[in-house]
């Protein structure tokens, strides 16, 4: 009878441990929801806030440029070079990421693995 009981004990402890961690878990989940907004938010802000500073800039440099050389095509075009360059960059940087976060090497060593042991399963099954 004693070993019931402690078994029961057992069991009812397991289960308030779960019980507890699923409160935790849904209080940390509440605590998220309640924090997620405000840092949309200033994610938001801040995109904007760079998007107005890099327009500055480029007009700033657009206006220098026509003041310089006295064509305001000259201007564009500059500004446009470094816009295109600056795309061009950040693409490569994109794909160069891209390539790292795709694990060649390991996906050719975990190939290269399977085809050996398939191999070796051909040659022990005939």
């Amino acid at each position: 009878m004693k070993v019931i009981e402690e078994l029961e004990g057992l069991v009812s402890s397991k289960l308030g441990v779960i019980k507890t961690l699923f409160t935790m878990i849904k209080l940390e989940a509440r605590l998220a929801r309640l924090s997620i907004f405000p840092l949309i938010l200033n994610g938001l802000f801040l995109f904007v806030i760079l998007l107005t500073t890099w327009l500055t800039v480029l007009l700033a440099i657009g206006y220098s440029l026509m003041q310089a050389y006295h064509s305001a095509i000259i201007a564009f075009g500059s500004v446009l070079l470094i816009n295109v360059v600056l795309l061009g960059l950040l693409f490569s940087y994109l794909l160069f990421n891209l390539k790292k976060m795709s694990f060649e090497k390991t996906r050719q060593y975990l190939f290269k693995n399977k085809d050996q042991g398939d191999n070796e399963l051909k040659k022990t099954s005939h």
